[in-house]
């Protein structure tokens, strides 16, 4: 009994340890884009960084920066989102779960802009990010489409919902990108919050319910 209860705490503390290695390197990523800016950024600047082996970020990245990146973008939306949290959602209530999801977008681009600008010029300048960006396979974001479609007064026809999602955060996010780089004088953040939420219960076919 000892040994088996031995080994299950060496699994867990294993999944911990490896959970605090990946999240050092998303940080070590993230503060170096910041820093140096996407294209200057090594494996070996991020392993300094993070305190870990070159060999270690292969291991949980074989695709090098690009996977690191991706995997703070997964990472991100699935606390953005909470789809792995259903318990703290109404899903009677799509318009507050909505502004929630809006009003904390707004406060990461905000307090990540130097990451965000960094990471737009990289874009920009560097076509191999730009040839990743392509290679991305968007239904990784499928259960992310399905999860907003299980709130009630949703009702999106016969439209794909991966295909809903996509419209939904390339319209939301270019509103914020553009808030970051060249804000509008004359729109206040609440103005402009309400203006997405409005596009956001427009394009997943929100009625409410009698």
């Amino acid at each position: 009994m000892r040994d088996t209860v031995t080994i299950k705490k060496d699994q867990k503390s294993t999944k911990r340890d490896k959970k605090t290695k990946i999240i050092s390197i998303q940080d070590a990523m993230c503060m170096l884009i910041e820093t140096k800016g996407y294209e200057n950024v090594t494996i070996r600047d991020i392993a300094e960084a993070a305190g870990v082996s070159i060999g270690l970020i292969y291991k949980y990245f074989p695709g090098g920066k690009f996977d690191i990146l991706k995997e703070i973008g997964y990472r991100y939306t699935d606390e953005l989102l909470r789809i792995k949290q259903p318990e703290t959602i109404d899903f009677n209530d799509f318009p507050g779960y909505m502004r929630d999801v809006i009003l904390n977008m707004q406060q990461f681009y905000k307090d990540n802009s130097p990451l965000i600008k960094a990471l737009i010029m990289a874009t920009l300048s560097d076509s191999e990010i730009m040839d990743e960006i392509k290679k991305m396979d968007v239904k990784d974001y499928k259960t992310a489409s399905e999860f907003f479609c299980r709130f009630n007064g949703v009702d999106i026809g016969n439209k794909d919902p991966l295909e809903v999602l996509v419209c939904w955060g390339f319209t939301v996010k270019s509103i914020i990108l553009c808030d970051v780089i060249y804000p509008l004088p004359l729109m206040d953040e609440e103005a402009l919050t309400d203006l997405m939420v409005d596009l956001s219960l427009k394009i997943w076919g929100y009625r409410e319910e009698a």
